[in-house]
C-alpha cells in the first residue's frame, strides 16, 4: 500500500510539471507564467488536480511508466494546440474545436507555411515514435496489480479532486460560466476551462422553470401588439450582410494608417440608424455571432466556447428571423461566398428556416484576394439573383468572407476592408436604383485576429463592432448600441413588426428606460431553455417549426445531354461552374470545367448501363446537390 501512496506523490509532481508546461505554452513568457502561478496559486493547484485526474488509471496497469508518458503527451499536445491557436485568434482551444477539425485541416495552408506544417508534423511523429519506444523499452511492474488497494487509493484521490473542484466553484474561486472566454482561460487556467467546455454544453435547466413561470412570462413580455401582414402594409425587402472581421481601424489607438479604408461605411453610420454591436466572439467564431443575430438568443447561457451550429442545431429546428419573415409571406435566402459545409451551414440553415442557400459552390466569376479568400463583390450579383427569384418580398442573410485572416500585416487588413467598403457602396447604389422598399443591415461579426488588448481600444472592448441600417424608407436616424442578439428585434421594431418570440421579448425590454433589469437575463435564459431544450411551453407544448427542404443555389444546374466516347465523358447543360463534378454511378471522376454549358470528364470508369450525373462538390469532397436532369426527347 505504501508504494501506491508514493506513486500518487510522483503522479502529482508529474501533473504539476505538465500544468506548468501547458500554461507556459498558452502565456508564452516566463513573467506571464510567474504572474499566474503566484497571483493565483489556489487556481493553479486546482488545475494541477484536474491534470492529475487522467493519470489515476495508472494504478490499474503494469506498464505504468508508459501510461504516464502517454497521458502527459496528450495533455501537452492540448496545451500546445491552445498556444498555437492563440497566435492566430483570440479565442482559446475548447472542446468544440474538436468538432471543427475537418475545417481546420482545410485552412492549414492559410495560416501556416509549408515549412511550419512539415515541422509540426515531424514533431508529432517523433513524439509518437517516442511513445512507441517507451512502450517497447520501459519495464513493466513485475508485481501483479492489487485491484483492491489500487481502487482504494485512486478513489481517495478522485474524491479529493472532486471535492476540491466543487469547493472552488462554490466559493467563486473559479467561475462556472464565462462572459469572456479568452479572459477566463487567463484567469482560471487551461485545464479547468477546457474541462468545463467538455462537460458544460447546452443550457442548464433553470431552477424556476415550469409551465406557470413560462405563462407569466408570456403575459408580461410576449403579448401580441400590432400584427403585421403583407395585405395591409407595404413591406420592404430585408437584407442582412454579416461582414467578416469588419472593423473601424480608427477605434484602435495604435493605428498608424493615414488613409481611411472605410469612407462609405462611415458615411452610412453618420446618416442612417447605427450604433455599436456587442458580439460574442473575437478573432474567430463567425457562426456564433451569426447564431445570435439570426435567432435572437444569447450565447452566454450555453457551454463555454460552444457552437450551437455543431450541437443542438444539428437535430433541432429553432425559431429564427427566417421563420419569422416567412410567416409574414417572405422568401428566406442565405448566401455565403465560402464553402457550404463550413460550420455545417448546409445542414443548419434548414433547421433555421431558410428556403435557399447559395454557397461558393453555386457561384460564378469568383475572384480571390492574395490570401485565397473569395472577394465579397460576388455577393452583389447573388443578392440580386435572390431578389429576382420571387414575386414578393425577400429576406436575405448574406455572410461575407473577404476580411478573413490570416493577415500578413495590418496594412493588408486595411486593404481588404477598403475593398469590402467598395462592395458595400456598389450594393447600396444598385439597391437604390432598384426603387423597391429595402432595408439593408450591415455589421461586423467580430474584430480581426490581431494581438490586441482592450486597453488599446477607444471603447475599451474587444467584443464590439458596428452596425448600420441603410434604407430607402425614411426610417428614423436613431443611434442605439445593441447586443448581437437584439439586432433583429431592433430592425423589426423600426419597421413596426412585432412578430417572433425572441424579437417580441427583446422589444418589450428595450422599451424600458434601462435594460439592466435584473429579470431580463433570467427571463431570457428561461425562454431559450424552453424553446431549445424544455417542453416548448411557449408554443403550447409543441414547436411549430420544422426543418425546411433546403434548396442549394438560386440558378438551377441542369444536365441536358451526355455522350461517352474515346475514353471521355462530355456533359452538356446549364449553369455549370468550377465546382461541377461528373460522377459515374455516384463516384466522382476527374472533371474539366469547359464552360457554363459543358463539362469534360475521364471516362475510364464508364461502362454501358452506368449512370452519369453531375454534382456540386467543394474542396472537402462533400456533395451538396445533384444537377437536375433534363434530357432531350
Amino acid at each position: 500500500m505504501k508504494h501506491l501512496w508514493k506513486l500518487l506523490g510522483c503522479l502529482t509532481v508529474t501533473a504539476l510539471a505538465v500544468n506548468i508546461i501547458i500554461e507556459f505554452a498558452s502565456r508564452k513568457s516566463l513573467p506571464a507564467l510567474a504572474g499566474y502561478l503566484f497571483g493565483n496559486p489556489l487556481v493553479f493547484l486546482v488545475n494541477t488536480l484536474l491534470v492529475l485526474a487522467p493519470f489515476l488509471p495508472v494504478f490499474f496497469v503494469r506498464r505504468r511508466f508508459f501510461a504516464v508518458v502517454v497521458t502527459a503527451f496528450f495533455w501537452i499536445v492540448a496545451g500546445v494546440t491552445n498556444g498555437v491557436l492563440l497566435i492566430f485568434r483570440t479565442t482559446p482551444f475548447t472542446a468544440t474545436d474538436l468538432r471543427l477539425i475537418k475545417y481546420a485541416a482545410a485552412l492549414l495552408t492559410t495560416y501556416l507555411t509549408w515549412g511550419q506544417i512539415v515541422l509540426g508534423a515531424a514533431v508529432f511523429v517523433l513524439a509518437l515514435a517516442a511513445c512507441v519506444f517507451v512502450w517497447r523499452k520501459a519495464p513493466a511492474d513485475p508485481q501483479p496489480v492489487n485491484l483492491t488497494q489500487s481502487a482504494c487509493v485512486a478513489a481517495i484521490a478522485l474524491a479529493f479532486i472532486w471535492g476540491s473542484l466543487n469547493l472552488a466553484m462554490m466559493s467563486g474561486l473559479v467561475a462556472v460560466r464565462f462572459g469572456n472566454i479568452g479572459q477566463a482561460y487567463e484567469d482560471y487556467g487551461f485545464p479547468y476551462c477546457f474541462a468545463n467546455s467538455v462537460l458544460n454544453t447546452g443550457i442548464a435547466k433553470p431552477d424556476e422553470y415550469d409551465r406557470e413561470v413560462v405563462a407569466e412570462l408570456e403575459r408580461e413580455a410576449l403579448k401580441p401588439e400590432e400584427l403585421y401582414s403583407l395585405e395591409s402594409n407595404k413591406t420592404p425587402n430585408v437584407i442582412m450582410v454579416q461582414l467578416e472581421s469588419f472593423f473601424d481601424p480608427t477605434l484602435w489607438q495604435k493605428n498608424q494608417e493615414d488613409k481611411d479604408p472605410i469612407p462609405f461605411f462611415r458615411y452610412l453610420v453618420r446618416d442612417y440608424p447605427s450604433g455599436y454591436l456587442n458580439v460574442p466572439s473575437v478573432g474567430a467564431g463567425t457562426a456564433n455571432t451569426e447564431f445570435e443575430c439570426i435567432t435572437g438568443m444569447n450565447l452566454d447561457f450555453f457551454g463555454p466556447g460552444e457552437y450551437p451550429y455543431k450541437t443542438v442545431l444539428q437535430k433541432t429546428a429553432c425559431e429564427s428571423m427566417a421563420f419569422t419573415m416567412r410567416g409574414l409571406g417572405y422568401r428566406a435566402h442565405a448566401i455565403h461566398n465560402n464553402e457550404g459545409t463550413f460550420y455545417d451551414r448546409h445542414k443548419v440553415f434548414a433547421q433555421l428556416g431558410f428556403e435557399t442557400f447559395t454557397p461558393i459552390e453555386y457561384m460564378y466569376q469568383i475572384e480571390r484576394n492574395p490570401t485565397g479568400w473569395c472577394r465579397d463583390e460576388v455577393l452583389v450579383d447573388e443578392i440580386f439573383k435572390a431578389l429576382d427569384s420571387s414575386v414578393g418580398q425577400d429576406f436575405i442573410y448574406a455572410i461575407s468572407v473577404q476580411g478573413h485572416g490570416k493577415y500578413p500585416s495590418f496594412a493588408y487588413y486595411c486593404e481588404q476592408i477598403h475593398d469590402m467598403d467598395r462592395f458595400i457602396k456598389k450594393l447600396v447604389y444598385q439597391l437604390a436604383r432598384r426603387r423597391e422598399p429595402t432595408v439593408l443591415v450591415l455589421y461586423g461579426d467580430h474584430l480581426p485576429g490581431f494581438e490586441w488588448v482592450p486597453e488599446e481600444m477607444k471603447n475599451r472592448s474587444l467584443y464590439q463592432t458596428q452596425y448600420v441600417i441603410w434604407n430607402n424608407m425614411g426610417l428614423p436616424d436613431v443611434k442605439y448600441d445593441l447586443e448581437a442578439y437584439q439586432l433583429t428585434a431592433h430592425v423589426l421594431n423600426l419597421l413596426n413588426i412585432h412578430e417572433g418570440t425572441m424579437p417580441r421579448f427583446h422589444q418589450h425590454y428595450m422599451k424600458k428606460s434601462s435594460m439592466e433589469h435584473e429579470d431580463y437575463l433570467e427571463a431570457m435564459e428561461l425562454l431559450e431553455y424552453d424553446i431549445l431544450y424544455g417542453k416548448r411551453e411557449v408554443y403550447d407544448g409543441e414547436s411549430p417549426f420544422e426543418m425546411t427542404k433546403l434548396e442549394m443555389g438560386i440558378l438551377p444546374i441542369i444536365q441536358k445531354e451526355t455522350t461517352c466516347q474515346s475514353g471521355e465523358i462530355v456533359v452538356r447543360g446549364e449553369n455549370f461552374n468550377e465546382y461541377s463534378v461528373v460522377c459515374v454511378d455516384g463516384k466522382p471522376v476527374e472533371t474539366e470545367f469547359v464552360g457554363a454549358e459543358c463539362l469534360r470528364a475521364d471516362g475510364e470508369l464508364w461502362e454501358e448501363g452506368k449512370e452519369i450525373t453531375v454534382w456540386q462538390i467543394g474542396r472537402d469532397k462533400v456533395p451538396l446537390g445533384m444537377a437536375r436532369r433534363r434530357f432531350p426527347s
